[in-house]
C-alpha cells in the first residue's frame, strides 16, 4: 500500500499541517516514550494498524519521490503563460546570463545531482526549498506537477522550466559531459543487491546509460534503505525542517515529525522486497562497485579525467546523505570511494547558491 498510494492526491493545506503536527506529536511522544519501540509493538498486531500511522504521515508528507523512484518525474502538460516545459535547452541560452532556480527537497538524492552540476558549472542559482506538504512554492509554475527536482530559467525574453534530474543534468552539462571511459565494465549486482539490480534490468542501452539507470535502480534504493532504517536516523534526516527558515513552525514540524514515521515504514518494506539483510553492506557494496569501475577506466572519474553525467549521479545520490549517520560511517567503512569522492569534491567546487546561508545543510561542498 505504502508502495503504490498516489499521496499527492490527498489532501494537503494549513488544516491538514495543523491535524498532522497534533497526530505526529503524539506519535513521536509515544514513541520516545517507548524507546521508539512504538511501530514494532503495533505491527505485531497486524500491519493494518502499522498503516494506520504509516499512511496519515504519507498524506501529511507528500514526498513520493523518496517512495517510488520509478515514477518519481513523471511530465504532464503544462497550463499557458506559465513557464513552459522543455526538453531540451535553447541553443541561444547561456545559464550564467539568466536567472536560475531550483525547486528542491534538500534530502532528495535526485536535487543534489543538479546542484552538484550547477556547482561544477559556476552557474549562480536559487535554491528554492519546497515545503512536502503543502508544495506551495511550485503550484505557480507547476501546478499540474507534484515532484522535484525542477529547473526553472528566466532569460531577458524567455521563461522555462526543466523536469527530471537526468534531463537537467544532461542538459546543465551539455558537451562539457564526458560519458565513460572507453575501458569502464557494465554495472552488475553485488550479493546484497541482486534484487535491484536482476538480469532484467541490466544491459539496456550504452555503457553510460547502464550506470545512469543503475544509479536509480540501486543506488538511490541503497540510500533509502540506509537514511531511514530507523526511527532515530530517519528522525536525523528531517532534522533540518525543524530550523528552516522559510517554513512556519507547523509546517516545519507536521513535514519533519509524519515524515519520520513513513520514510522509515517505507525503508522497511523496501528491505523486505528486496530481501536486504544488511542496509549497510548493500550500500558498501554498491559504491565499492563503482569505484571498481572508476579503477577499471584507468581515471579519476568513470568519465575519465573529467567527470561525467554518471559521476555527477552518483556523487549528487551520495551527497543527499549529507551530515548522517549513513555519511559518517559511508566514509569510515568504504575505503575504495574515497579517492573518487575526494576528487568529486575539488571538482564541484563551492556552492554556487545565492541564498547559501538558507541552506540548513550546508552547501554542497564546504
Amino acid at each position: 500500500l505504502l508502495q503504490t498510494v498516489d499521496i499527492c492526491s490527498l489532501p494537503s493545506g494549513p488544516k491538514a499541517s495543523l491535524a498532522m503536527v497534533a497526530f505526529a506529536e503524539m506519535f513521536r511522544a509515544a514513541s520516545v516514550g517507548m524507546g521508539l519501540r512504538l511501530p514494532w509493538a503495533m505491527r505485531s498486531k497486524g500491519r493494518a494498524k502499522l498503516f494506520v500511522v504509516a499512511l496519515p504521515a504519507a498524506a501529511a508528507l507528500g514526498q513520493a519521490g523518496s517512495l517510488k523512484a520509478g515514477r518519481c518525474e513523471e511530465l504532464k502538460a503544462l497550463a499557458p503563460g506559465l513557464p513552459k516545459v522543455v526538453q531540451s535547452m535553447p541553443d541561444e541560452v547561456s545559464l550564467k546570463d539568466s536567472t536560475v532556480r531550483i525547486y528542491q527537497f534538500e534530502s532528495c538524492p535526485f536535487c543534489r545531482k543538479v546542484r552538484g552540476c550547477l556547482d561544477y558549472s559556476r552557474i549562480p542559482y536559487e535554491v528554492v526549498e519546497v515545503h512536502p506538504l503543502s508544495k506551495n512554492e511550485t503550484k505557480e509554475i507547476a501546478a499540474d506537477y507534484k515532484k522535484v527536482p525542477i529547473l526553472r530559467v528566466d532569460t531577458a525574453s524567455d521563461s522555462f522550466q526543466l523536469r527530471d534530474s537526468k534531463t537537467i543534468v544532461r542538459e546543465v552539462l551539455g558537451k562539457r559531459n564526458s560519458g565513460v571511459a572507453p575501458k569502464v565494465p557494465a554495472p552488475s549486482a553485488t550479493p546484497s543487491t541482486g534484487k535491484m539490480w536482476p538480469a532484467e534490468e541490466q544491459g539496456k542501452g550504452s555503457i553510460e546509460e547502464q550506470w545512469i539507470h543503475w544509479t536509480d535502480k540501486v543506488l538511490v534504493q541503497c540510500i533509502v534503505l540506509n537514511v531511514y532504517r530507523s526511527m532515530t536516523e530517519s528522525a536525523e534526516t528531517f532534522d533540518y525542517l525543524l530550523t528552516h527558515p522559510a517554513f512556519p513552525w507547523y509546517l516545519q514540524r507536521s513535514a519533519a515529525w509524519s515524515g519520520t514515521a513513513v520514510m522509515w515504514a517505507v525503508a522497511r518494506s523496501r528491505k523486505k522486497k528486496f530481501e536486504v539483510p544488511d542496509e549497510r553492506l548493500a550500500l558498501y557494496e554498491a559504491c565499492t562497485a563503482f569505484a571498481d569501475a572508476v579503477k577499471v577506466g584507468g581515471g579519476r572519474f568513470l568519465g575519465g579525467s573529467t567527470p561525467g553525467a554518471v559521476d555527477f549521479n552518483v556523487y549528487g545520490i551520495l551527497r543527499s546523505a549529507e551530515s548522517t549517520q549513513t555519511e559518517r560511517d559511508l566514509m569510515e567503512s568504504c575505503p575504495s570511494i574515497l579517492a573518487w569522492y575526494a576528487d568529486m569534491h575539488a571538482s564541484v567546487g563551492h556552492s554556487q547558491a545565492v541564498n547559501i546561508g538558507s541552506i540548513k545543510r550546508g552547501p554542497a561542498a564546504e
